[in-house]
């Protein structure tokens, strides 16, 4: 043994024989798994998957017309592959519960053997063919089991509680990327008309300078700074196109579309606000508390978890079962025989090396976390909620001071322009005021997409599917039942 152990271990041929066994000592790679192998370290493994499944592709879909809020968010949640998941999760979960029933039922099995065998006796007489074939009915049925097969069945339950809740939570994800992104391109989509404005704004006063100074009575240095303004509009504007496709290819991901795939979609009107939300705070915190699905995930853990508990303990008591069975046995040269058999099965875990001990000390423990989980999710929903709630109330107060401070720039504008064009400006004011103008157009749009996006993770905090066009009446709209 030494012998061989030293020979594998100066050959570099793996494990030592005394472990692996003479003959398996005696081979590094009998059956070839280096071919699975990477070639070295750092090298990149290649495959050799055969018949290895691909993803469908992505659906082709043309739209006829733009799509507002509400046809997106139910075309997204049947379209996007994350729905999909959680869809055949729960479907699954749900067949988990007939194979946890099937224990209330009896089990009744078939067997049947062929054979065919011969052998020489001692003295060298040859025996004659044996030909023989038994086949054999049994039926089972558990008579008694302290309860494991009801917690079996209570856990396979649970998870179906876990997996539906998981369920509207995917739906959830599904419809607030469709939202933030649908809001992200509205908002860049009106930035790109401001800018647009803008360009055109500065191309006239370009024209504006340029025949001022032909007739005398504007510098170069007003062309100049014209010339600079619009070029600066002009690369904001080349910069939000290049935004819109980008957010354009996130809102097809989000619908479940390829990236390149362009939705046309309604504009935004930076004329009208996101609606009031006009329950209290404390109102909301507890409709998320009751509602929102990620709770009431943690909070199904918590029974699939006291399943478990009862199911560990039933598996070190008695477990008293009744069985029958009979069958035939055909033979050549014999009659066949026939033999039955009735009874009762006492199993009595005596000693299991303490594993039912453990096991259920765990499962207690997980109890315990799965308790922990789900306090820590609530404070997190809850400030989710208040946060959400908080910004949103600035933003739509931010908006409504947005849009007084546009007209207010509009109007300013108006009044320089006309003064520059008569001689009582100059050339820095009007595209002072021009920049200012655009500036506050750009915060109007961001003030009120912001708005927008933190109703739509306030709605999703509290439970909904979809952004609700108002909070008044959080009963009439919510995914539940």
């Amino acid at each position: 043994m030494a012998c061989l152990s030293g020979f594998a271990g100066s050959k570099g041929l793996g494990m030592p024989a005394a472990q692996a066994g003479i003959i398996q000592g005696l081979f590094s790679d009998p059956l070839g798994t280096r071919y699975w192998n990477a070639a070295a370290v750092g090298a990149p493994w290649i495959y050799h998957v055969r018949h290895l499944p691909r993803a469908p592709q992505t659906p082709s879909v043309q739209f006829s017309h733009p799509m507002g809020l509400a046809a997106l968010t139910a075309f997204a949640l049947s379209h996007n592959p994350a729905s999909r998941v959680a869809f055949e999760n729960l479907q699954a979960a749900a067949a988990g519960l007939g194979v946890a029933d099937s224990g209330y039922l009896p089990s009744l099995i078939l067997q049947s053997n062929a054979v065919r065998s011969e052998s020489n006796t001692s003295a060298g007489f040859s025996i004659p063919v044996l030909n023989s074939d038994s086949t054999n009915l049994s039926l089972s049925y558990v008579l008694l089991d302290f309860g494991a097969r009801a917690a079996q069945r209570d856990g396979a339950l649970a998870d179906i509680y876990i997996n539906g809740f998981d369920n509207n939570s995917a739906l959830q994800g599904v419809a607030l990327s469709v939202t933030q992104d649908y809001y992200l391109l509205l908002g860049e989509q009106a930035l790109v008309r401001a800018y647009q404005k803008t360009v055109a704004e500065d191309v006239a006063s370009l024209d504006a300078a340029a025949i001022k100074q032909h007739s005398g009575l504007a510098t170069v240095a007003d062309v100049l700074q014209a010339k600079a303004a619009l070029a600066q509009a002009r690369a904001n504007l080349i910069s939000a196109a290049a935004q819109v496709r980008s957010d354009e290819g996130a809102l097809a991901e989000s619908c479940g579309l390829s990236a390149h795939k362009t939705i046309p979609v309604v504009p935004l009107d930076t004329h009208v606000l996101p609606p009031l939300v006009t329950p209290a705070l404390r109102a909301l915190v507890y409709r998320a508390r009751v509602d929102n699905p990620a709770i009431q995930s943690a909070a199904a853990q918590i029974l699939a978890d006291r399943a478990t508990v009862r199911a560990d303990q039933a598996a070190g008591m008695p477990t008293l079962s009744f069985g029958v069975s009979g069958g035939k046995r055909f033979q050549n040269g014999l009659f066949p025989s026939q033999n039955w058999s009735i009874g009762f099965t006492l199993r009595v875990p005596l000693f299991t090396g303490f594993k039912n001990s453990y096991q259920i000390a765990e499962a207690r423990a997980n109890t315990r976390s799965a308790q922990a989980a789900l306090n820590e999710e609530t404070q997190k929903i809850e400030s989710t909620v208040f946060q959400d709630y908080q910004t949103i109330v600035g933003a739509r107060s931010a908006a409504q001071a947005a849009q007084l401070a546009v007209r207010s720039a509009q109007a300013s504008l108006q009044a320089i322009r006309a003064q520059y064009r008569v001689g009582l400006s100059t050339m820095l004011n009007l595209l002072t005021a021009e920049a200012t103008l655009t500036t506050a157009e750009q915060t109007e749009i961001q003030d009120i997409t912001t708005s927008y996006t933190q109703l739509a993770n306030l709605a999703d905090a509290l439970g909904y599917i979809g952004l609700p066009h108002t909070l008044q009446d959080t009963e009439a709209t919510h995914a539940h039942p």
